[in-house]
């Protein structure tokens, strides 16, 4: 069935003057959390650029809220409302909060996107600006709301120990396995929607965040890592987002936390793979990687590796499995280890 179209209204404040960045943020029914979002986006700007907020979806006061904020700080921005959330889901209010933005930027102006009910740190647009010196697409470390995670119940703290032990034994193996100059301190392993910035030569050449309702953030770095840019996860790039369990966004982190409660043996986070196929897919990706700088992004050669990764099977891991898994990836982590010190004995 089609989705009937989504009407929408704009609104423009403060100066019309080119931006030097541009802070993108979609919001669905986030009356309560908007204001602050906004307010620590402001604090970060200094005046910089603008913000762009795509409320859609919403049946609250987000736009009202956020509409009353911008008239009282004369921050300059543009408020888009959607009577609907389009279809593609958050991943199609990104692209449309990118394209708005576009048009303000100045040649080398920097977009960075957030979320409603995430707070980024004053330094945040500094702490980019630095990081884009060295890469090209910026994915910020995304920190739980200390008092709200102090509410959760202690069993998911409990569950996230041996998550978060695979989860660095996986940063530690592919470093050794694919080294990377741009990255060489990786705070995690996925791309967070919450906190990412890059200039727009990578987002067109990519073809933009895709418009997908769930994942678009993971699947836009995955695009600009194809295509040969410089993705570096940085953990001086911070983000505070809620520890809520009625999530937005299908699969976000109000899901993860939901399930740590209610499953018995809940998922873990979709970039986490059992040791074999971490220690192969870490090689393809190195080869890919080479390929790439040899051969160029739309090479023969380079389609080939792409064609052995797609083939790999990545299958969705439980807690259970990351138990299980973990010796094996401890393991896998010693004999590369091993392998690097042959290297350069």
């Amino acid at each position: 069935m089609n989705r009937r179209p989504c009407p929408a209204r704009s609104l423009a404040f403060g100066p019309e003057a080119p931006w030097s960045a541009a802070i993108t943020v979609p919001a669905r029914n986030e009356a309560e959390r908007i204001v602050p979002c906004l307010e620590a986006a402001r604090r970060a700007l200094q005046g910089r650029g603008g913000l762009v907020l795509v409320v859609n979806g919403s049946d609250d006061a987000t736009f009202s809220h956020a509409r009353d904020w911008f008239a009282a700080t004369g921050t300059a921005g543009l408020l888009i409302d959607l009577a609907d959330t389009p279809e593609g889901g958050v991943g199609a209010v990104r692209r449309q909060a990118v394209a708005a933005a576009a048009p303000r930027l100045t040649d080398d102006g920097v977009v960075l996107t957030t979320d409603a009910d995430s707070r980024v740190f004053p330094d945040w647009l500094d702490a980019n600006l630095s990081e884009l010196t060295q890469a090209d697409l910026i994915c910020g470390s995304v920190v739980p709301d200390p008092e709200e995670f102090a509410q959760l119940p202690l069993i998911i703290s409990q569950r996230g120990a041996a998550e978060g032990e695979y989860v660095a034994l996986t940063l530690a193996l592919r470093q050794l396995i694919d080294p990377l100059a741009h990255d060489s301190a990786p705070c995690g392993l996925g791309a967070a929607g919450a906190s990412l910035a890059f200039r727009m030569p990578l987002y067109t050449e990519t073809g933009g965040i895709p418009a997908l309702p769930g994942n678009e953030d993971r699947a836009f770095a995955a695009l600009a890592e194809d295509r040969g840019w410089r993705v570096r996860y940085s953990p001086t790039v911070r983000v505070s987002t809620s520890c809520r369990l009625d999530g937005r966004a299908p699969g976000g982190m109000a899901d993860a936390l939901a399930q740590r409660i209610s499953d018995p043996d809940p998922m873990v986070d979709s970039a986490l793979e059992p040791a074999d196929q971490t220690v192969q897919r870490s090689r393809l990706r190195r080869a890919r990687r080479e390929g790439v700088v040899q051969f160029g992004p739309d090479s023969l050669q380079v389609a080939r590796i792409a064609k052995q990764l797609a083939e790999l099977e990545h299958r969705r891991m439980r807690l259970s499995d990351v138990e299980r898994e973990l010796p094996r990836l401890a393991a896998a982590v010693r004999a590369a280890q091993a392998d690097m010190e042959r290297l350069t004995a």
